[in-house]
């Protein structure tokens, strides 16, 4: 794990669900739990966020948006008949940040993509993660994708030249990252009400990893992984917790906000070294 080199980290789940006009019980408590982060976060003054999303997936290098406000309407291409499926988006980016980090994924020998188009696809989970952590628009995010081949320790070590960035650049940095838990949708259309997670072995497992998480047993949870991405169909293999331990952000006990259901998925909110609400 990389020396402390930034303040504070939140890990949150990205499905649109949390943004439905009348949710289920689970999904109002994850959203709830993200606005709560956010506000807590918000209280830091970070002076960048750093930001993974497994749903911003690339094959072929690192990727960094570099447009400094992305803005538009995007159709999910799952969720696009209900409500939460369309999603209007006016982001906000730290692109001289951006490039800093870029530079330092370049220096180690990695190789980092700088992203700036318009009508460029953004994902749903930081759109998401944008509309109840960030409501009002006032931190500004650097984002990396999620390179499907890249190993965990490479996105480990994405994330500590990241935080290497923000301290050579004398920046305060914060961490986020968007990535559910156990990944297994109910395969049939569900009123809200029934959400369940899907398999209860998932569940199990999800309860196992926020259970090593919340004791700051952190390196015995990144031993787990690859058993919890094979036995719960964790997303993205749970990478995510790897890049989170790369930044130095997720340091000590991880502070469980909400864990429950989404679509038979397995969501929860954590965060590491809030101030307190």
């Amino acid at each position: 794990m990389a020396d402390p080199a930034a303040d504070a980290a939140v890990l949150v789940p990205g499905m649109p669900h949390l943004l439905a006009e009348e949710p289920a019980p689970a999904w109002a408590e994850l959203a709830g739990a993200v606005r709560e982060a956010g506000a807590r976060l918000r209280a830091l003054r970070p002076d960048v966020v750093l930001l993974l999303s497994t749903q911003w997936f690339t094959v072929l290098g690192h990727q960094f948006q570099c447009d400094p406000n992305p803005r538009g309407r995007h159709v999910d291409e799952n969720w696009y008949a209900y409500d939460y499926g369309r999603l209007d988006y006016d982001l906000r980016f730290d692109v001289e940040f951006t490039e800093r980090w870029a530079a330092a994924v370049d220096a180690r020998g990695m190789q980092a993509r700088r992203t700036r188009y318009e009508g460029f696809p953004i994902d749903t989970g930081l759109i998401v993660t944008s509309r109840l952590l960030d409501p009002d628009r006032t931190l500004r995010f650097a984002q990396v994708s999620c390179n499907l081949y890249a190993g965990a320790d490479t996105l480990a070590e994405v994330g500590a030249a990241g935080a290497a960035a923000a301290a050579d650049a004398g920046v305060r940095a914060a961490v986020v990252v968007v990535s559910g838990l156990s990944s297994g949708l109910i395969q049939e259309w569900i009123a809200p009400g029934e959400d369940r997670v899907a398999d209860p072995a998932h569940d199990r497992w999800n309860t196992r990893m926020l259970g090593l998480l919340t004791e700051g047993r952190m390196d015995e949870a990144l031993a787990a992984r690859e058993d919890f991405a094979r036995q719960a169909q964790a997303d993205s293999q749970f990478r995510a917790l790897a890049f989170l331990a790369g930044t130095g952000a997720a340091r000590g006990r991880a502070d469980l906000h909400a864990y429950g259901p989404l679509w038979g998925t397995g969501g929860a909110v954590l965060s590491w070294n809030l101030p307190a609400a």
